[in-house]
């Protein structure tokens, strides 16, 4: 862990990354981060885009439940409510269950307000999804389509069942 946060903390050249536990909750290594720092796409920084991990990298996690990875959708009775960590300040919608992995990687990354860099927010294994209902940057038009999507899905929790 403290080989990582060290990591995070380093002058990045292209591009700005936090210093919370945020990417590891995902399952990003260092590797991830180096090959997004040279990505043209993520570099743009103009918000979410999904892109193919190459080869040589390790695939990453993917927690994604629901109609949208092909599964049916997840009823209340099977979930439960957990704090994830990554500095959310709300718990998710979680069934019990072991990651899938995937090469397909959606990141999201604007301009930093105060440098301008390139500034990656997130990097996790799945397509796009809505925010989650409580996250509390939410605008009244997305937390409903929030609610409509995760009223079916849900994430795995990661534990060997």
């Amino acid at each position: 862990m403290k080989r990582f946060k060290k990591y995070l903390r380093e002058n990045r050249e292209n591009l700005m990354l936090r210093t919370d536990d945020h990417y590891q909750v995902h399952g990003i290594l260092p590797e991830h981060l180096d090959f997004l720092g040279t990505h043209p796409d993520v570099l743009a920084a103009k918000g979410p885009v999904t892109i193919t991990i190459p080869h040589n990298l390790p695939p990453v996690p993917n927690s994604l439940v629901g109609p949208s990875m092909g599964d049916n959708p997840v009823s209340e009775n099977e979930v439960t409510y957990l704090n994830r960590g990554g500095g959310r300040p709300y718990n998710s919608r979680m069934i019990e269950g072991p990651h899938r992995t995937t090469r397909m990687l959606t990141v999201i990354s604007r301009p930093h307000k105060d440098t301008g860099k390139p500034f990656l927010i997130t990097a996790f294994g799945g397509p796009l999804a809505p925010k989650e209902i409580n996250d509390p940057s939410h605008t009244p038009e997305s937390k409903e389509e929030a609610k409509k999507f995760w009223s079916e899905h849900a994430l795995l929790t990661g534990s060997k069942t």
